[in-house]
């Protein structure tokens, strides 16, 4: 939750689906409590590619999470936010996720604009 325009946003992973790559904003106008809604179409921030078996590592057992928001990045209508990767593959062996490539556990960052609607 940050202040924004007079009010605040919430940005958060979509939480309707299970392990949702979804990245969607929610704004208030009167208070950091809510209520928060959303403009219903124009609410999706970003897509988050790595997860599940059709994303970009090709590994059912692959998941994004932890969506945030970095207020302290921003510039103008310009924001920055991150989410981090991760695999269920817990095992400790060579063939196992973490191991076969690291590159699957640590953070993503992405930049978008945020400009009031009319």
């Amino acid at each position: 939750m940050t202040p924004w325009n007079g009010g605040f946003v919430l940005l958060s992973q979509d939480s309707t689906e299970a392990f949702s790559g979804k990245i969607r904003i929610w704004s208030s106008c009167s208070s950091p409590y809510g209520p928060f809604g959303a403009w219903v179409g124009h609410d999706e921030v970003y897509w988050t590619p790595e997860g599940g078996p059709y994303g970009s590592y090709a590994d059912g057992n692959v998941f994004t999470y932890n969506a945030h928001a970095h207020p302290t990045l921003q510039n103008g209508d310009t924001w920055t936010l991150s989410y981090n990767v991760n695999s269920m593959d817990n095992r400790v062996q060579p063939d196992a996720a973490h191991y076969r490539d690291p590159s699957i556990y640590k953070p993503r960052f992405v930049s978008f604009r945020l400009v009031p609607g009319s």
